[in-house]
């Protein structure tokens, strides 16, 4: 059902400075950019520049003090939305869901967020624009 773990997302004041930040000491490229609909703010996803199929760190940028620099979640590559709807189904019952399931447009695709025992996010999701 799960295929791999494809990203973390981090929340952050600036995210093109600590993407660049990412490029400058951990040999990141910086693989998309955009600043949605409505929004000041940038999310810019960072990958190792050799693995085109490597963890992807998005960076979301917040206004928020209090969550700057906190890891906002995993997230969770599945097959296909049945799985995504099976894993909201066992969250719901279980009380930890967050995000039912939704499609978000092209880039986000179709996720489900739930929360672990600690209180972290886990994404679960299908149809996300790959870049290669």
């Amino acid at each position: 059902m799960i295929e791999r773990l494809d990203h973390i997302a981090m929340l952050t004041a600036d995210a093109l400075k600590m993407a660049r930040f990412y490029c400058e000491w951990a040999g990141m490229q910086i693989i998309h950019e955009r600043r949605d609909e409505g929004s000041t703010h940038t999310v810019s996803w960072v990958r190792l520049e050799h693995d085109p199929s490597g963890l992807i760190i998005v960076l979301v940028e917040t206004d928020e003090d209090r969550q700057r620099g906190r890891m906002d979640h995993f997230g969770f590559h599945v097959s296909n939305r049945a799985d995504v709807d099976s894993i909201a189904e066992k969250a719901r019952i279980e009380g930890i869901l967050v995000d039912p399931p939704i499609y978000a447009g092209p880039v986000v695709g179709y996720f489900c967020t739930i929360r672990d025992p600690d209180g972290n996010l886990l994404e679960f999701s299908c149809e996300q624009l790959k870049i290669i």
